[in-house]
């Protein structure tokens, strides 16, 4: 049998760690797996297709090493390999393509923005229109919330 994965889309935020604490504590007292989606934009406002391919290039490395380092900081604080996956295109796209393909995924856990009203761009297009083609839970772990209350719920 497969184990169950949980999501969690990487980005730049300040919040993600707190997504990647909870996923990771989970998945390592169920006994499942940690995925990692980085979503790489397509680069539309290059001029020329050399100069697109050239960027996205750049930026898929660049995700490659974000990955990495949070693979490293999960197998040290909770003793799990994450899986990596780096796509190419539109985030939210991008996220429901990858639920249908792969059905040991069985929660996507975003964290919610730390500034202001915002809950955050993945989750504001996600509630939007595309939510009926959600197949999983969506856990929203709020940004503002400290590591030592996020491991005392998981």
């Amino acid at each position: 049998m497969m184990k169950k994965k949980f999501l969690v889309v990487i980005d730049d935020s300040k919040e993600l760690k707190n997504a990647i604490n909870f996923a990771a504590q989970r998945a390592k007292n169920t006994s499942g797996g940690l995925a990692m989606l980085y979503v790489v934009d397509h680069a539309i406002n290059a001029q020329w297709s050399k100069v697109e391919h050239l960027i996205e290039q750049e930026e898929t490395s660049e995700a490659k090493k974000i990955c990495r380092n949070w693979v490293q900081i999960i197998k040290e604080q909770f003793d799990i390999d994450a899986e990596i996956i780096i796509k190419l295109g539109n985030k939210k796209t991008e996220i429901l393509k990858l639920l249908k393909e792969d059905k040991n995924i069985r929660f996507l856990v975003l964290a919610t923005s730390i500034d202001g009203e915002d809950p955050g761009p993945i989750i504001k297009s996600l509630l939007s229109s595309k939510m009926r083609d959600l197949s999983i839970p969506i856990v929203l772990v709020p940004g503002s919330m400290h590591e030592k209350d996020i491991n005392l719920i998981v």
